[in-house]
């Protein structure tokens, strides 16, 4: 008897969709946020997002790509981890003077 194992070798095109998956899965998040990313994150609905969004009451500014509004993943951690002397989140009216502060701090360390 062999050692060799019984199961026949997989297809490539099973190979190359496995790799594929792991590579996803391996790969750092996306330095963008979409809509739907965004409103997950915050555990709002979309609609949501864009009343509070049109409000002024997100507080990075989003980029519009195309027709598409889209974020950036360290500018939205750093809001949702910097909180006013109230506690609340920064809105698009503060928010640009503190995000330029933290943005100096660690550019001179």
């Amino acid at each position: 008897m062999s050692d060799l194992p019984t199961t026949p070798p997989a297809p490539a095109a099973d190979l190359d969709a496995l790799l594929t998956q792991l590579r996803d899965r391996l790969a750092p998040p996306a330095e963008l946020l979409t809509r739907d990313a965004l409103a997950a994150l915050l555990d709002i609905g979309v609609s949501t997002l864009d009343r509070l969004n049109a409000a002024g009451r997100i507080g990075p500014r989003p980029v519009r790509l195309g027709g598409a509004l889209r974020w950036h993943r360290a500018e939205v951690l750093a809001w949702l981890a910097q909180r006013d002397p109230r506690g609340e989140l920064h809105d698009a009216a503060t928010w640009p003077a503190v995000w330029d502060a933290l943005r100096r701090r660690t550019a001179t360390k």
